[in-house]
């Protein structure tokens, strides 16, 4: 039996009203997908608009190629930065022992380079370094709906750096325990030299601070005074033992204040500033070394200042460690 003709008409009739409906809204929910996925793409951030917002914040990071005699202190004071702002700018930074011929990023004002990962937003960032939001987002060009993708560089004014290697976390606290033993400035700093007086080559394992005769000489740090005695290079020197197996070195002294086992103060005066020993003028040679005496070696020290037996390549660059805020100069 067939269906009347009417019912057949209405039925393909309302078919294709269906049809259509379906149609329309499949194309609606491309159109809408389209819509979302441009407005999301529009939505994430680039590194060129972070950089765009670092320009109109008059935000620079210049680069450096470290040169002889300079550390990163020395750099930081000639952006008038901090050391927390060099580490923060150059990520994966595994040593405050700068290198010939490295190459650094440097900020024109304090702050940290940060990497983004996977799920941040400004507002976890700013948890994580202490900023407000509102000052990272003014310095990276950064509105309220932008998303962040991994591997973006933001720069987060005034913060200092969270993540460090081990070995920075270790070095980092190191900065608080020394202090510089006077306000001289530094004449030579560690590394292969001519000697100034004797002539031949040879590692300076120390730094030398100019300064003028009977100038106080402090203890660097807390500890034991370990020995004190002459040497024909080092003339009258200390030497002070610290916690965690530091010991600090003060050479070619006029007068000692202080004897062996005797304990000193951070910034206790201990010796004053002479030329004993071989040397050309007043001044003060200072070291650092770490685990750097073995057994009853100090005897021996007023032989000869290389008498002791220092274990190779244990001492460390005592600019590396002090904020001396005095400036390298070739001598």
């Amino acid at each position: 039996m067939t269906r009347p003709l009417y019912k057949r008409i209405f039925f393909k009739r309302w078919l294709i009203i269906f049809a259509a409906a379906v149609c329309i809204v499949v194309i609606a929910g491309l159109i809408s997908a389209e819509v979302h996925s441009r407005i999301m793409q529009a939505r994430v951030v680039t590194q060129g608009q972070i950089e765009t917002g670092w320009s109109e914040a008059g935000i620079l990071l210049a680069g450096h190629t470290i040169r002889q005699k300079e550390n990163f202190w020395k750099i930081a004071r000639t952006y008038n930065v901090d050391i927390d702002t060099i580490v923060g700018a150059n990520p994966g930074m595994v040593s405050l022992n700068s290198a010939l011929g490295q190459t650094l990023r440097v900020p024109n004002r304090k702050g940290v380079v940060h990497r983004t990962v996977e799920q941040e937003t400004v507002n976890t960032i700013s948890a994580l370094y202490n900023v407000c939001p509102e000052t990272i987002a003014a310095a990276n060009n950064l509105g309220p709906k932008h998303i962040l993708v991994p591997g973006l560089e933001l720069f987060i004014p005034d913060a200092k750096p969270v993540y460090l290697s081990e070995e920075m976390k270790r070095q980092f606290e190191l900065r608080g325990i020394f202090n510089s033993p006077l306000p001289g400035r530094i004449t030579s700093g560690m590394g292969t030299r001519t000697h100034p007086v004797g002539g031949f080559r040879g590692k300076h394992t120390g730094v030398d601070f100019a300064a003028g005769e009977g100038t106080r000489i402090a203890a660097a740090a807390a500890g034991t005074v370990l020995q004190t005695g002459e040497g024909d290079f080092i003339g009258k020197f200390v030497i002070l033992s610290h916690p965690d197996a530091y010991t600090t070195l003060y050479g070619h002294c006029s007068h000692i204040l202080t004897s062996a086992g005797r304990t000193v103060m951070k910034g206790q005066t201990i010796a004053r500033v002479g030329q004993t020993g071989r040397a050309t003028g007043p001044h003060l040679h200072f070291e650092i070394r770490k685990e750097s005496l073995k057994g009853a070696c100090c005897e021996k020290f007023c032989e000869m200042f290389s008498n002791v037996t220092w274990i190779e390549n244990n001492y460390v660059d005592p600019t590396n460690f002090i904020n001396l805020n005095r400036f390298l100069v070739k001598r």
